[in-house]
């Protein structure tokens, strides 16, 4: 049966960066998902995870300068070397928290390549990247990102991922599939699926526009689920959406949808004992 993963770089925005994962353990959630942690609390948070018994469903490899507007550098052979060490210093991570997915961004468009050579520098890096990945059962995911957000994202569609994945030809490089990002595109998330079902290694949700919490935007969440569960995704669904206050009152949906893992009703969020975020701690966001 899918069930629900807390995407902790989002959620629980209202505990710090360390207390997220044993906020999502209160809050009712087995497993959860980051982008790649504060490079000085990494090792501290690998620690918070273990403590706090969770599970890991995905984690982010570094991406470089997201503030800059980076999104990945897989493409610029120039950096291939910090690349390796990005994704092998993840990997290392990934297998300390038991993370069985990484997610890998393979970044914008250069202005000094042509597009179709980076395509190919993307291909030999990422078949070098999951034979690493694979001597430790981790698999790596190519996330299609939008390009109305982030303008020459090398991968932008899911049929632009499935075209990658079979040049790549690695059993263990699936596809990260991100409701928001297909919406954004101006794609159908329910349809779109038809064409990628058996290459999808991992799910996300976020509704569009907005990329906020499930019926703010025009997503039918409950025919995502169902898509999903008659493909035969029996994974996690990483909730990565941006909850537009205290986290508990953005999941009230998660009692209702249909095919998925129920959700303990009687679960709160750490801190918060009344369950509507009045006692929540107040800490700033994760770094962007």
């Amino acid at each position: 049966m899918l069930s629900w993963s807390a995407h902790v770089s989002m959620l629980f925005a209202e505990h710090d960066v360390l207390d997220r994962p044993a906020a999502a353990v209160a809050a009712g959630f087995a497993a959860i998902e980051s982008w790649w942690p504060p490079d000085a609390l990494v090792d501290e948070w690998a620690g918070r995870v273990l403590d706090a018994g969770v599970a890991v469903s995905c984690l982010n490899a570094w991406g470089g300068d997201l503030a800059a507007g980076e999104r990945g550098f897989l493409n610029d052979g120039a950096r291939r070397r910090e690349a390796v060490a990005a994704v092998e210093r993840a990997l290392a991570v990934a297998r300390r928290v038991g993370a069985r997915r990484l997610n890998v961004l393979v970044g914008r468009e250069l202005p000094s390549s042509a597009r179709a050579d980076q395509i190919e520098v993307v291909v030999e890096l990422l078949r070098e990247l999951a034979a690493t990945a694979s001597e430790l059962g981790v698999t790596i995911v190519i996330e299609p990102i939008n390009e109305l957000d982030v303008p020459g994202y090398l991968v932008p569609t899911p049929a632009a991922a499935a075209s990658l994945l079979e040049r790549v030809g690695a059993p263990n490089v699936r596809i990260l599939y991100d409701a928001y990002h297909v919406a954004r595109s101006g794609l159908d998330p329910v349809a779109e699926l038809a064409g990628v079902g058996d290459l999808v290694g991992h799910v996300q949700f976020a509704d569009c526009p907005g990329r906020g919490a499930p019926g703010t935007g025009r997503i039918d969440l409950e025919a995502f689920v169902g898509a999903l569960d008659a493909l035969g995704y029996d994974g996690e669904i990483g909730l990565e959406f941006d909850p537009a206050g205290p986290t508990a009152a953005a999941l009230a949906f998660l009692h209702d949808v249909p095919a998925a893992a129920p959700f303990p009703a009687s679960a709160r969020a750490l801190g918060d004992p009344a369950g509507d975020g009045s006692g929540a701690l107040a800490q700033p966001g994760w770094p962007q």
